[in-house]
């Protein structure tokens, strides 16, 4: 469970500056699948986990699912049966993500059919990854800055993942377009508290417009950073279950800091 949230807009550094609140639904006592799916544009291998809800009280582990029929297609015909791995973990072999073609992820489970599709955006790439310095007292802590130019007249919505000397910084951290279309983008990933001589990594996803809300909901309503959802935000899947299915791109850089 994240226990700091922080969504950073490009029109402002206040949280939820540019969108409206996205009304979401608390969990309730019915079991429900859990699906997370993720196409990565130029990778063949793709990853979709599947597992179950417990009820509000109970504790451990989320169950994983391991007799699901997971299908993939792709918007030129191609499709594949992924092969179970292990865990709850399904995945594809020699399925190659490409931009601008639309993913279907078919799941049948428990004589009910899950549906979504995504579409992997073009990618923006990163120019340089640079630092923004801020001073507390006697304390300085440093934030990534992933300089890109923003295509113009698209709408692009961007996902990051922070890590900080190899550990996931817990947080979902989006940008969008909105007031900085076809400019370079100049602005801090607010996430952690990096220092000097620390390894700073910043994973940057272009995702469609779907996913985005996805995430923006999650967020406001206690979502993590890997495991099972906590809540239902609206998703991309047709039929009553949690999760979502992102077709995206994937761009990783790293520093070390000084």
């Amino acid at each position: 469970m994240i226990n700091t949230l922080k969504i950073f807009c490009l029109s402002s550094l206040f949280l939820f500056s540019c969108e409206k609140v996205i009304e979401v639904d608390l969990n309730d006592e019915e079991e429900k699948i859990v699906i997370e799916g993720i196409v990565v544009s130029g990778e063949e291998e793709h990853l979709v986990k599947i597992s179950k809800t417990i009820k509000i009280g109970d504790t451990g582990t989320f169950p994983f699912v391991d007799n699901a029929q997971v299908t993939l297609w792709d918007s030129e015909g191609n499709n594949q049966v992924l092969t179970y791995f292990s865990e709850g973990v399904y995945k594809t072999v020699d399925f190659l993500g490409v931009e601008g073609r639309t993913y279907t992820l078919e799941v049948n489970w428990n004589g009910n059919t899950y549906t979504a599709h995504s579409t992997i955006p073009n990618q923006v790439k990163i120019d340089s990854l640079t630092l923004e310095e801020f001073g507390f007292g006697s304390d300085k802590y440093y934030y990534p800055v992933p300089r890109r130019m923003d295509t113009p007249n698209v709408k692009n919505y961007y996902l990051f993942k922070l890590y900080q000397n190899s550990e996931r910084v817990e947080g979902i951290y989006l940008q969008d377009d909105q007031y900085s279309d076809g400019v370079e983008i100049l602005q801090p990933i607010f996430g952690g508290e990096f220092k000097s001589e620390d390894t700073l990594s910043i994973e940057m996803n272009c995702i469609d417009n779907n996913v985005y809300k996805y995430f923006f909901a999650l967020a406001q309503n206690g979502g993590g950073t890997g495991g099972s959802i906590p809540a239902n935000p609206k998703n991309n899947f047709s039929g009553n279950c949690l999760g979502y299915f992102s077709a995206q791109t994937k761009e990783v850089k790293t520093l070390i800091i000084p």
